[in-house]
């Protein structure tokens, strides 16, 4: 009886290895693939596996980085290729001809069905909803992202850039600091009173528990999305992972719940008044669609407050934590930015900064979009094609999810030669007049590019200047030590461990 069982077994995986590498093969028609053997989606399979279970820090995220690095590299001469998942396709575009084909068509703006994974974390905001949600969400948020309220903004950045500052005056006598937490404290404290309207004194108070359990609820849901055997919610739901994080959630949860509850108390108890009521911030639109439209309950209001504490956070540390890390290698790039600085500010180290001081940084600008090359803060976004379309001449099949990788983007050597070289030179006018559309896209692209994508660019732009008008700065670990890791975000796979020293003026 067991041996007819174990002969049944065998058959039945032998059969859906079949069906699977004849739908490879009629696929790989249209789409460059690998080599579509019967086995081959086996042994992917059995390759991933072994590498995400061996044990080593981030070994699931180093494994992505690696595996479509290599897969890029091999399909050089091609804007797009096949990855399989379980049976599953994905189109990974790493050129940007490709992206822009993408772009160009409206019928590819609903996300992919795997940001349902974030859902339970950051809930059906404008980050995950559909399509007719999406529509709605972002005309009546984008007035909160318009030109004038961004220069209103500016005071909240300059104030929490200065205590920033301060802390890391502190942090000069030390053999170096772990920059990552301080500037997420920060970056909270500027989302939650700029955005939110509620000043938290994350910094000072150290709310790291909070920001911890976000980016770990991130990491499991990326890791659900690779580990294909928890795609299933009956699979998903018996394991330590998501145990873990229920937990996580009851604190993010219980912090976002808090703002909303503080802001709704003083949004209800100000007077009547001709502006009295105008909203004022993000989230008081949203309170004014919850208690004096109807359209939002209070729940709804607490995913969006998520969705943009992570969007409007987490990529700003990110993009200044590889700022400082690159910029702490380079000291003839740190000399050249400090010479600008100089010249533009003065000798002013605390002056609050305007958006014209920023505008006059240009080689700063050279600067960040090169960090921003080489270390995208999204380093994937996927989208879902509801319609058969076709991508620089390859037929993508209805229901296809395409893959848009920056990371590997900006490191197509026809369009920035040597790409692992850090060079801030490729984007002085004279050199970036030469990149192509869709070519270099940090902070993804297209009708569903992030909504406050200016605004997370001007804070980049504004807490690296205040840094390094005080501070010089030296990186202890070189690039093979600190390696980019495929998350949510692009983390690091080590702390980025920085020297801070006072300039002298």
């Amino acid at each position: 009886m067991f041996f007819e069982v174990v002969v049944c077994a065998l058959i039945g995986i032998v059969a859906v290895l079949a069906i699977l590498g004849l739908r490879r093969k009629k696929y790989s028609r249209f789409v460059p693939d690998n080599k579509h053997s019967v086995f081959q989606v086996l042994l992917d399979a059995i390759d991933s596996i072994l590498f995400v279970t061996s044990g080593k820090k981030n070994a699931l995220h180093l494994y992505i980085v690696k595996y479509f690095t290599e897969k890029s590299k091999k399909f050089r001469q091609q804007p797009l290729f096949t990855h399989w998942l379980c049976g599953v396709r994905w189109v990974i575009i790493h050129k940007g001809e490709a992206v822009k084909e993408l772009l160009k068509e409206k019928r590819i703006i609903e996300k992919s069905d795997f940001y349902d994974f974030f859902k339970p974390y950051a809930g059906t905001g404008i980050f995950t909803c559909d399509i007719s949600q999406w529509k709605e969400r972002k005309k009546l948020l984008a007035p909160c992202f318009q030109s004038s309220m961004l220069k209103g903004y500016l005071t909240v950045m300059n104030e929490h850039a200065q205590k920033l500052v301060e802390f890391l005056h502190e942090e000069t006598g030390k053999e170096f600091t772990c920059v990552e937490s301080p500037i997420s404290l920060c970056t909270l404290d500027i989302v939650c009173e700029s955005i939110l309207g509620l000043k938290i004194g994350a910094l000072q108070s150290e709310a790291e528990e909070y920001v911890s359990s976000l980016h770990r609820l991130l990491e499991l849901a990326m890791t659900r999305i690779w580990k294909f055997w928890l795609w299933p919610d009956f699979t998903c739901h018996r394991t330590n992972d998501y145990k873990e994080a229920l937990q996580h959630l009851r604190i993010t949860h219980g912090f976002s719940r808090s703002i909303v509850k503080e802001r709704k108390l003083k949004y209800m108890n100000e007077e009547m008044g001709d502006d009295s009521r105008r909203p004022k911030c993000l989230l008081d639109i949203l309170l004014k669609l919850h208690i004096e439209d109807k359209v939002l309950d209070e729940e709804g209001v607490r995913q969006e407050v998520d969705t943009f504490i992570v969007g409007g956070h987490d990529t700003v540390t990110v993009a200044v934590k590889w700022a400082l890390y690159l910029i702490g290698l380079y000291p003839e790039v740190q000399e050249r930015i400090h010479q600008e600085l100089d010249s533009v500010l003065g000798a002013d180290s605390k002056g609050p900064l305007s958006v014209g001081d920023l505008n006059e940084l240009k080689y700063l600008e050279c600067v960040l979009k090169e960090c921003n090359r080489l270390y995208p803060p999204v380093p994937l976004f996927a989208r879902k094609v509801s319609e058969e379309t076709s991508i620089c001449g390859h037929t993508i099949p209805k229901r296809t999810t395409v893959v848009v990788t920056p990371f590997l983007v900006h490191r197509d050597e026809d369009v920035f030669p040597d790409p692992e070289k850090f060079d801030p030179e490729r984007f002085l006018p004279e050199n970036s007049a030469h990149i192509p559309e869709c070519a270099y896209i940090p902070f993804a692209a297209g009708p569903r590019n992030c909504i406050g994508r200016v605004f997370g660019e001007m804070e980049v732009k504004l807490l690296v200047c205040h840094i390094l008008r005080n501070f010089s700065l030296r990186s202890l670990d070189s690039r093979d030590q600190v390696l980019p890791v495929a998350k949510i975000t692009l983390q690091s796979s080590e702390p980025a461990r920085i020297k801070f020293r006072r300039r002298k003026q």
